[in-house]
C-alpha cells in the first residue's frame, strides 16, 4: 500500500473520529466536530481530487460502521462532499479574461457553490417535510423544545416556549450559515497550513480581492422575493433561504472593509477594532452584507478606494 494511499485513508478516518466526537460527551467535543472537514481538505489540497475522494469514502465507511447508516450519510453530506467540492474547484484552472492565460478558479465562486449546495439541502428538507403537520417550521419547533428541555430542565416551561418561538423562525438559516462558515474556515486553515509548508499549488488569495459571480445576486433576490410575498411555510422557507444566500455577500463586505483598511496608516488596528465591534453587535453584520451587495452591484472598491496609494494589504 502506497504512502499517499495510507495518508488519504488516515485523513478520512481522522475526520470521521472528529465528526463522531460529540458521542463521547467530552468537553470541547463540539470543536472537534467543527474541525472534522480539516483532515479531508488537507489531504485533498495536498494530494489532489482522487485522494480527497478516497479520504471522504473512508470517512463515510467508518462513521457508518460506528454510528449507523444515517451517520455515514450525514458525514457524506455535511463533510465529505463539500470538502471534495472545495478540493476539485480549488485545484482547477480556467481561461482568464483574455482567453489565453489560465487563472485559478476564484475562491469567491467556490464559496457561492457551497452556499447554493447548502440551500439545495435546505430545499430538499423543506420538500420532505411538506407531508408533516405544520411543515419544517413545526419540526424545528419540536426539535428545539426537546433540546431546551434537556439542556435547561430548570427553566420555566413558558419561558422555554418563548425562547423556542424566538429562535425557530430563523433556525434553519442559522444552521446553514454555520455550515457554510465551517466549510470556509476549515478551507482557510487548510490552505494556510499548506502554504506555510509550501505544499499548496495555488497562490495565496487575499480577502480584499474576493469576487463573486454575477448570478449570485439573482439567487438572493429570488429568495428575498419569496420571503416578502410568501405566506406561512413559504415565507419561512424564503426567509431562511435568503439568510443562507447572504453569506457570500457578508464575505464580500469584509473584502470591502479590508480594502478600505489598506488605505489608512494603521490597517491592523482598524481591522482589530472592526472585528471587535462585529463580535459585539450582530447589526454590524447586516451593514457588512449591505456593503457586499453594493460592491457586487456598483463596485464600491473601484469607486471609493484610493488607487495608487502604494500600500499593500496582507489579508
Amino acid at each position: 500500500m502506497s504512502k499517499d494511499l495510507l495518508i488519504a485513508i488516515g485523513g478520512g478516518m481522522l475526520s470521521a473520529f472528529a465528526s463522531l466526537a460529540f458521542m463521547s460527551g467530552m468537553p470541547g467535543a463540539l470543536l472537534a466536530v467543527y474541525l472534522a472537514p480539516l483532515p479531508l481538505l488537507l489531504v485533498g489540497l495536498d494530494h489532489g481530487t482522487k485522494a480527497a475522494s478516497l479520504a471522504g469514502l473512508s470517512g463515510i465507511i467508518l462513521t457508518g460502521l460506528v454510528g449507523g447508516a444515517m451517520s455515514g450519510l450525514l458525514f457524506a453530506v455535511i463533510h465529505a462532499l463539500p470538502a471534495w467540492i472545495i478540493v476539485r474547484q480549488g485545484l482547477q484552472k480556467r481561461p482568464g479574461a483574455d482567453g489565453k492565460v489560465e487563472e485559478w478558479y476564484p475562491v469567491g465562486f467556490i464559496l457561492c457553490i457551497l452556499t447554493v449546495f447548502c440551500t439545495g439541502l435546505y430545499t430538499v428538507a423543506t420538500v420532505w417535510s411538506l407531508g408533516e403537520d405544520g411543515g419544517l417550521h413545526a419540526i424545528v419547533q419540536s426539535y428545539l423544545s426537546q433540546v431546551f428541555a434537556f439542556m435547561m430542565p430548570a427553566m420555566d416551561e413558558a419561558a422555554r416556549g418563548d425562547l423556542v418561538q424566538a429562535i425557530s423562525p430563523l433556525f434553519p438559516g442559522y444552521m446553514g450559515i454555520s455550515w457554510v462558515m465551517m466549510a470556509a474556515v476549515n478551507a482557510s486553515i487548510a490552505m494556510a497550513i499548506l502554504t506555510r509548508a509550501k505544499r499548496l499549488a495555488r497562490p495565496k488569495t487575499k480577502l480584499a480581492d474576493l469576487t463573486l459571480p454575477d448570478w449570485m445576486s439573482w439567487f438572493l433576490i429570488a429568495a428575498a422575493a419569496v420571503a416578502l410575498l410568501g405566506q406561512g411555510e413559504l415565507e419561512f422557507f424564503g426567509r431562511n433561504l435568503a439568510l443562507i444566500l447572504a453569506v457570500p455577500f457578508f464575505f464580500l463586505g469584509l473584502a470591502v472593509v479590508h480594502k478600505v483598511a489598506a488605505q489608512v496608516q494603521f490597517p491592523g488596528t482598524l481591522l482589530a477594532a472592526f472585528y471587535l465591534v462585529l463580535l459585539l453587535s450582530g447589526w454590524i453584520a447586516m451593514v457588512v452584507i449591505g456593503a457586499g451587495l453594493l460592491e457586487q452591484w456598483i463596485g464600491l472598491r473601484r469607486r471609493f478606494i484610493i488607487t495608487g496609494s502604494g500600500r499593500n494589504d496582507d489579508d
